[in-house]
């Protein structure tokens, strides 16, 4: 028998990489197969053939030739990180992250592996473990724009605003135009209580300035002011996100014979409220990963009249369509409680409550005021009947939030422990999604605590399915709204649930959403004029033990039988700005803000 010759393992693995290189993903493995046949102990074969598989989607195969290469070096940094990235795409999570773990450990400035480990951490409520992995990254790629911006998620999903727009803004340092960067860095202005109206509406427009698109021919019907509206609604958030949840109703009870409904759909998640917002709109367009150019050739082929924005600045986007200018009208309703500060949108859907009169100087926008709020709440079909209040059973009373962690900052904490403080034995529950992290539930409550919140007096905790969620409501006697940021759905979803909601609205949209809930169910005395108010209203509804259970008893019904909660009552006011919107531009004339008739149009 002749010997072998020990190029000729050699030879197959080379021509292994020239087939994967020329694309031949078959034939490539075959000669990594012959290349470990002939030598089981040839790590760089069995690393070649893990990504040849993984490539032809084999990842059970990939994993099984990665692990055999990690076992035969264990030192050998990629065949760790190879493997992690298999397991992490089979959602062997555990598995995935010890292989990274394993592959930073061996190479401390592995920079690809500290970014894979940190986005499975990230993804599985390891908060803090996953910050830590990407300031490494940074560390290392101090010029990575993509660097600095998981950093930057990372510190806003621990509701970390200040340091997250930091990153942000080193971001946007590096890159002037990356868009994620600077819609993210727009949203967190309305968070910040130290920015004026004034600064929020310079930054929107000069963001506004950066779309800079040339103009999109318009094609539609013709201005007859009588004739069927064709309306578009544009958002990435057609899904279960409280866009979907408030636009639900809402588009199932237009009146087809003055309306005619198109969505443009730039999201990829789909779930069963976008099966339900399928069905209720005439025409579905999905738009994702298509250009704006190409997006406003088709709202122009379908000839849009009125083209309204559901996003602002918020991820899934399109305000470079409306820079385009694809339709005659162009509004923006429902999905982001600030001005856009484009000059190409022409209306701005809000009502009284969260759009005073001095709110024509916060936006680029016509102001249009709807008459019963700008949401229609549907009810989730799961919410649990509201139980007695809490208090009766423990003998003290529990303010709560489930708001967002980033709306609440040391101001609300501050004016959250006055509230404490004015009621002796009660207690706060915060909850929200990144509680579940203990890094994070130090970090708030080392806050609490140093606004004079014992931890006693204090309870944090994570993530629950919906409906448990809701349930947890049963454990609240009063909700309190964070400012300058107040809640949306949260507010609603506590209202529904019987639980009142104290309230601060400030001088900017977003902190004046709860007050319009408010005021739809004959609530508006729950609305602070300042902090101690704010103190005071609180203290007085919790001491008024009956006004309380009587509140959780009727609120529900309340809210069902107002126009927050009735599409039928609500839809046509709606339809009424549209038309009114639309007879303005047949008769050649200037956006201009309006308010709407309780009666519709």
């Amino acid at each position: 028998m002749l010997a072998l010759k020990p190029d000729l393992v050699e030879a197959h693995h080379n021509l292994g990489l020239v087939l994967r290189a020329l694309g031949r993903m078959e034939d490539a493995a075959a000669s990594f197969r012959a290349a470990v046949a002939l030598r089981p102990s040839l790590v760089e074969a069995h690393v070649s053939l893990g990504l040849i598989l993984e490539a032809k989607g084999d990842l059970t195969g990939a994993a099984a030739a990665l692990g055999r290469a990690a076992n035969l070096r264990p030192g050998h940094a990629p065949a760790h990180y190879n493997l992690g990235v298999v397991l992490g795409r089979l959602d062997r999570a555990e598995e995935a992250i010890s292989a990274y773990q394993r592959a930073v450990a061996l190479e401390p400035d592995f920079a690809d592996a500290h970014t894979n480990l940190a986005n499975l951490l990230q993804r599985y409520g390891r908060l803090e473990a996953a910050e830590a992995g990407y300031r490494r990254v940074v560390a290392l790629r101090s010029d990575s724009t993509d660097a600095h911006m998981n950093l930057a998620k990372a510190l806003q999903g621990q509701g970390r605003l200040a340091e997250a727009m930091a990153s942000f803004e080193a971001v946007l340092r590096l890159r002037p135009d990356h868009a994620e960067a600077r819609d993210a860095w727009l949203c967190g202005l309305s968070y910040r209580p130290d920015v004026s109206p004034e600064t929020l509406l310079a930054e929107h427009r000069r963001a506004a300035e950066r779309l800079g698109a040339a103009p999109a021919p318009i094609r539609a019907q013709g201005p007859d002011p009588q004739r069927r509206l064709r309306v578009g609604y544009v958002s990435g958030d057609f899904h279960s996100h409280p866009v979907g949840h408030f636009l639900a109703p809402v588009l199932g009870a237009h009146d087809r014979a003055r309306v005619e409904v198109f969505c443009y759909s730039n999201g990829e998640r789909i779930d069963d409220t976008t099966g339900r917002l399928r069905a209720a709109a005439d025409h579905w367009r999905e738009i994702a990963g298509s250009s704006d150019e190409a997006v406003a050739s088709q709202v122009a082929e379908d000839r849009i009249d009125i083209l309204v924005d559901l996003s602002g600045r918020t991820p899934g986007n399109r305000l470079g369509l409306f820079a385009r200018r694809p339709a005659p009208v162009q509004a923006s309703w429902l999905g982001y409680a600030a001005t856009t500060g484009l000059a190409s949108i022409d209306y701005l859907l809000m009502d009284s409550a969260t759009a005073p009169a001095e709110a024509e100087a916060w936006c680029s926008e016509a102001l249009v005021q709807l008459p019963f709020g700008r949401f229609c709440y549907g009810p989730p079909a799961d919410a649990p009947a509201p139980v007695p209040p809490p208090s009766i059973a423990r003998g003290q009373v529990t303010f709560g939030s489930f708001n967002n962690l980033a709306k609440i900052g040391p101001e609300v904490a501050a004016l959250w422990a006055s509230v404490l403080a004015a009621i002796p034995g009660s207690r706060l529950v915060l909850k929200w999604t990144s509680l579940a992290d203990s890094g994070v539930r130090g970090r708030i409550a080392g806050m609490f605590a140093a606004a004079g919140v014992p931890s006693d007096a204090l309870e944090l905790r994570g993530f629950s399915p919906h409906a448990d969620m809701l349930a947890e409501y049963g454990d609240i006697d009063i909700a309190l709204d964070p400012f300058p940021f107040g809640g949306g759905l949260t507010s609603c979803e506590a209202l529904w649930m019987g639980v009142p909601v104290v309230t601060r609205p400030l001088d900017r949209f977003a902190s004046r959403q709860t007050l319009g809930f408010l005021a739809a169910v004959g609530l508006a005395d729950l609305a602070a004029t300042s902090a101690g108010d704010y103190v005071g209203i609180a203290a007085v509804l919790a001491r008024d033990g009956d006004r309380r259970a009587e509140l959780r008893a009727t609120l529900r019904g309340r809210m069902a039988t107002s126009p927050l909660c009735d599409a039928a009552i609500f839809t046509p006011t709606l339809e009424a700005a549209y038309r009114e919107m639309w007879r303005r531009w047949c008769a050649g004339g200037q956006a201009a803000g309006f308010a709407v008739s309780s009666a519709g149009g």
